[in-house]
């Protein structure tokens, strides 16, 4: 294999580290992993001297200037070819000049999902650095071009960490605060779940993407992006805004409340396409929780769904619900199904898939 398609992955043994070498594996590379997690994995240094392209992934988020730092450090530190993907990126502006004057190619990004979800169709942030930038950027597009994720180009690194104090402080702030809220009353998340209202079943959706998150990455994120001036001015407004709740009637917090749509201007076909992506996401769900089946498989050919859906025609079982979802070597389906089948169906339905070579769960 060619230097030119070798690629080093440092933090390989992470879950967004898995991920990128298995991408790169698919595009071609000969892929080297350092970190310290992976048996037999590579010491960084001797990595180093190794691949001349990387690929970054490491927390907490501290250790990523050091890395830079220490390649800056290197004689040969102008034929480095680096990509990082840190949710903040403020700590790394020294480390990034330091390594443009050295020559380096850089090229900072941001998938916005988490490793446990397909990248596919989901967005990441490029922000193209320095006077050496090209071939990190090419290499940026080559990757997420392969993961087929959408592709948002930011210009600077303090226009990245401005929108992330919107996108990631926000959320995991409120988030985090209205959970401490739950514990401290001593709330039952059982309840809370069966009984929810649709607008809460929403929101419990977006406080459990956080909750699932580690308490230290949520830390790291609002104790960096606070000491930026945006993240400072955003939580300033929010605690004037609590604070002026009980003090107000119903009149000024309708005005208040009003302010948004008198500001933003949100059009009627913004506003509508927000609606319906909320009434479908609460359908499925509700189609999903109620009935439903999953099959899992470790084939992924075309035409799989049509083998799949060819019994429960044949049985006379009416599909609610399809969610396709792939882990790794994984793909499941979740569906949902209307009332009817007895378990004599269900049995027949259960022999049918497995016969097939797939797994299956009754919910």
């Amino acid at each position: 294999m060619s230097a030119q398609k070798q690629i080093g992955v440092i933090g390989g043994g992470g879950a967004i580290g898995r991920l990128v070498v298995r991408y790169f594996g698919e595009m071609g590379y000969s892929v080297l992993v350092s970190d310290p997690s992976v048996p037999d994995s590579l010491p960084l240094e001797q990595l180093l001297d190794q691949c001349k392209r990387l690929y970054i992934s490491v927390f907490p988020l501290e250790l990523i200037p050091q890395i830079l730092d220490q390649i800056a450090a290197r004689p040969d530190a102008d034929q480095f070819v680096i990509l990082e993907n840190g949710s903040i990126k403020d700590l790394l502006a020294n480390s990034f000049e330091g390594l443009d004057t050295a020559g380096a190619s850089l090229c900072a990004t941001h998938p916005l999902c988490k490793a446990d979800q397909p990248w596919k169709n989901q967005n990441v942030l490029i922000i193209p650095y320095g006077e050496n930038g090209s071939q990190a950027n090419e290499l940026a597009l080559e990757l997420y071009n392969h993961a087929e994720m959408n592709i948002h180009m930011v210009d600077t690194l303090e226009d990245h960490d401005e929108l992330m104090c919107l996108l990631q402080l926000v959320p995991h702030l409120i988030l985090r605060l209205v959970a401490n809220l739950f514990a401290d009353l001593g709330t039952d998340l059982n309840l809370l779940s069966s009984a929810a209202t649709a607008n809460f079943k929403l929101f419990y959706l977006s406080l459990w993407r956080v909750l699932v998150q580690s308490p230290d990455l949520s830390a790291a994120i609002i104790g960096r992006l606070m000491d930026q001036p945006r993240g400072r001015e955003i939580y300033h407004r929010l605690s004037a805004s609590l604070s002026n709740v009980p003090l107000s009637d119903i009149d000024t917090l309708s005005d208040l409340f009003h302010n948004f749509y008198d500001t933003t201007s949100p059009s009627e076909p913004y506003m509508e396409k927000m609606n319906m992506q909320g009434i479908v996401t609460l359908e499925r769900l509700a189609n999903l929780e109620r009935r439903s089946i999953s099959i899992l498989t470790e084939k992924d050919e075309v035409g799989m769904l049509r083998e799949i859906l060819r019994p429960f025609e044949e049985l006379g079982i009416n599909i609610t619900a399809i969610d396709s979802h792939k882990i790794e070597d994984t793909l499941r389906f979740d569906l949902g199904y209307d009332s009817g089948p007895s378990p004599e169906v269900m049995a027949e339905l259960k022999g049918q898939i497995e016969a097939m070579g797939h797994r299956f769960v009754q919910v």
